[in-house]
């Protein structure tokens, strides 16, 4: 039996083994879906499963994974394939576990070491993607080694991983200036030389409400109830239907909750049942449709009103006003105790 190797001899081993072994695959073609990773075949069974077991983490962690576990010995026998399995039964096998990608291959003693010999299979096409074969020496599948052997197995199949290229910090975008409102070239307040079409336009809306608010005013207090002259006209004229002449025909009812306009229009042979009272109904109703439109009018002409007393103090400021203005310009004048006048006033320069 020959002699256990040390740490430092198993990793030289190792890496001479790695350096005689076939090239890895440069770059392999994309891999994706599910796959399942079948315990290998080998000269020694307990190897050839910490192997198995390894390379279904590695190749998990490369995206080759999810699927179920089972022996390529027994996946064979299952499907009844031949020696050598043809891809295409093997293949068969991998559409009944339901995976899109298949690893399977064998652990052959070679000498003092081992030879691993691995296939990547397409499942759906039924053909070898990658076919890899490494030598290593024993200690590369002992309890420390096996993991970074399995990492170099699942490299040579699916190529070097991809690393992310350092990025250097994001330059933040400069602060865009913002753009400055622009000063505006309306102030407020009294002013000489007021055009005349604001005083105009004052004097016209300002008059317009007072006769329409005055005459809606009049209309309402005519027709009121109860004590408006035309609705009390309207009262006495129903109540003398009773006693002015001997025709039933003529009464007009005007008691508590009677309608007295409806009932003076109630139809009666060519006619109404009393003309005169109805055609006093028709003068009040008249009335209160003017109320309503004399009070629309007003109000247009209260907002013209307003509008236009607005516009008595908005004014263009002019150059000199504005000028003054910029340099802090005040004057001014205060009594003193000794009955004259004192007079001051500032400006920035």
């Amino acid at each position: 039996m020959s002699p256990r190797l040390s740490s430092s001899k198993a990793a030289l081993s190792l890496a001479l083994a790695l350096s005689l072994s076939l090239p890895a695959t440069a770059a392999a073609a994309p891999v994706s879906g599910k796959g399942s990773v079948l315990t290998l075949e080998g000269d020694d069974a307990a190897k050839a499963a910490a192997l198995t077991k390894a390379l279904q983490t590695e190749f998990a962690a490369r995206g080759v994974g999810g699927g179920r576990d089972m022996s390529l010995s027994e996946l064979k026998m299952t499907m009844g394939c031949d020696e050598p399995p043809s891809p295409k039964c093997l293949a068969d096998g991998g559409r009944t576990l339901g995976v899109d990608n298949m690893v399977y291959g064998t652990l052959a003693k070679s000498g003092s070491g081992f030879v691993v010999q691995l296939n990547l299979l397409d499942v759906a096409g039924a053909n070898v993607k990658e076919a890899v074969t490494a030598e290593y020496p024993a200690s590369a599948f002992e309890a420390g080694q096996v993991q970074a052997t399995a990492k170099d197995l699942v490299g040579r199949v699916l190529g070097a991983e991809k690393t992310e290229e350092p990025t250097g910090p994001i330059a933040e975008p400069e602060p865009q200036p913002q753009p400055q409102p622009e000063k505006s070239k309306l102030v407020w307040g009294r002013y000489k030389d007021q055009p005349t079409w604001k005083k105009a336009g004052l004097a016209a809306s300002a008059s317009v409400a007072v006769l329409a608010f005055g005459a809606s005013l009049g209309l309402f207090m005519a027709w009121r109830k109860p004590n408006g002259p035309v609705f009390k006209k309207m009262l006495q004229m129903a109540q003398d239907s009773y006693t002015m002449n001997d025709n039933p025909d003529d009464n007009v009812r005007y008691g508590e909750g009677e309608d007295i306009c409806a009932n003076a229009r109630a139809p009666l042979g060519n006619g109404v049942t009393n003309a005169g009272v109805a055609n006093q109904c028709t003068r009040g109703e008249q009335m209160a449709k003017a109320t309503t439109g004399l009070l629309v009018v007003g109000g247009i002409a209260l907002a013209s009103t307003i509008a236009f007393t607005t516009l008595m103090f908005v004014h263009r400021e002019s150059p000199t006003m504005a000028k003054l203005r910029k340099r802090g310009f005040n004057f001014g004048a205060a009594p003193t105790f000794t009955g004259g006048v004192m007079v001051g006033g500032g400006m920035n320069f």
